[in-house]
């Protein structure tokens, strides 16, 4: 299994718990989210125009080998492994490291998901229940987010904006270090040995 790199110190938050099998669930979310395709109160979608293509640009065009259970979110070049299991955040990240292990000379590489821009979001959005562990954690550096590989983003999500930050997150200070999706698929930030299910990715970033 491989080891979690800057964000190892989250290894010891919790016992793994057992690890479900994996699905990709039908378009999810509550009646008043943002994901319930209901504009905003001020009447503007912040996502219109936005492209459902997931991971678009960053990651290469070739195929990528990656582990049983991965698929493409419609156009992406990517792919995803979504687990409905609860676990914690440093559980979540060690299930989705080890998961290419066995895939001699693999072109892809599996971790959290990370969620490099906003097609990306807009793409994986619905595609799971909310409350969902992402790859992106200040646990290194308090106020610091990193995601889970060097993936270029930009800086993306910046902090504390909103979208694709929820309203008044990231709020929890040195107790809450661990970023998932809301309901909302909006961004915050919670404590890391909360239990939440988790979204794997397989392109071409090793995780750290």
């Amino acid at each position: 299994m491989r080891a979690l790199g800057a964000l190892g110190a989250l290894g010891a938050l919790g016992a793994f718990g057992a690890l479900g099998a994996c699905a990709f669930q039908p378009a999810g979310g509550v009646a008043g989210d943002d994901d319930d395709g209901v504009a905003d109160d001020d009447g503007v979608d912040p996502y219109a125009g936005v492209a459902p293509e997931a991971d678009a640009g960053d990651d290469p065009v070739t195929p990528l080998l990656c582990p049983a259970g991965y698929a493409a979110i419609g156009a992406s070049r990517t792919q995803y492994r979504i687990v409905e299991t609860s676990v914690t955040w440093a559980a979540a990240a060690a299930d989705c490291n080890d998961d290419d292990d066995a895939l001699a000379g693999a072109s892809g590489h599996t971790h959290l998901v990370v969620v490099g821009d906003l097609h990306e979001k807009s793409g994986l959005t619905n595609q799971f229940s909310g409350n969902t562990w992402v790859g992106l954690s200040d646990a290194a550096a308090e106020g610091i987010f990193v995601w889970a590989t060097d993936e270029p983003t930009g800086g993306f999500p910046i902090v504390g904006q909103q979208p694709p930050w929820d309203a008044g997150d990231p709020d929890g200070g040195r107790a809450e270090n661990c970023v998932r999706f809301k309901n909302s698929f909006d961004f915050e930030d919670k404590r890391c040995d909360e239990a939440n299910s988790y979204v794997c990715e397989c392109d071409a970033f090793a995780p750290r």
